[in-house]
């Protein structure tokens, strides 16, 4: 007999799979470290080549995987990595949180050149980057999917960034009471 899924366990096996794929392709440690911006405005596949054509600066790289859609890499001058994927609801951005350059680089510039694309073309309905609502989706520490409605981009990035900034300043606090132990160990 096969076991039919709820609707809930088949968002989170699809989700599970993204973030694996997405990964594995970043180089993160696990699919905890990956996080998803979700753009909610239809789209069709010639408004993500006309995307693909802006980027072209850099580096980007069609991908395979478990994305629910097509997907790209696009890597900056400075090896900074993140992945678009196309869908008909609206673009997704699958990045690695620990990685500020990344976050800093490339989600600004690729949320910029899709506003100004989407401004410049008609119908007018189709409106401005994240009118249909921006959401941010991860995994928590207990594997629960978590979805909610996200920040403007900006936020989101500075952010990320005094995450990181309380992280390598609780480090470098540790690091500080190791060397005075040694120095303490050294003189006594």
């Amino acid at each position: 007999m096969i076991r039919k899924l709820t609707p809930e366990a088949w968002r989170k096996r699809n989700f599970l799979a993204k973030f694996k794929a997405a990964a594995a392709e970043l180089n993160a440690v696990s699919l905890r470290d990956i996080e998803s911006l979700k753009f909610r405005n239809s789209t069709s596949s010639h408004d993500y080549q006309d995307l693909i054509t802006e980027l072209s600066p850099m580096e980007v790289v069609e991908i395979q995987g478990d994305y629910q859609g097509k997907a790209w890499k696009i890597t900056d001058a400075n090896d900074n990595s993140i992945i678009i994927v196309e869908h008909e609801t609206g673009l997704e951005i699958l990045y690695v949180v620990g990685a500020v350059a990344s976050i800093i680089s490339l989600v600004p510039i690729i949320v910029n050149v899709w506003n100004t694309m989407r401004a410049h073309w008609s119908p007018p309905h189709r409106g401005h980057f994240g009118t249909g609502g921006l959401e941010r989706r991860r995994f928590g520490k207990n594997g629960k999917l978590i979805e909610e409605p996200a920040p403007p981009t900006e936020a989101i990035v500075l952010q990320h960034v005094l995450n990181q900034y309380d992280k390598l300043s609780k480090r470098i606090s540790s690091l500080e009471a190791d060397v005075s132990e040694l120095k303490n160990k050294l003189s006594g």
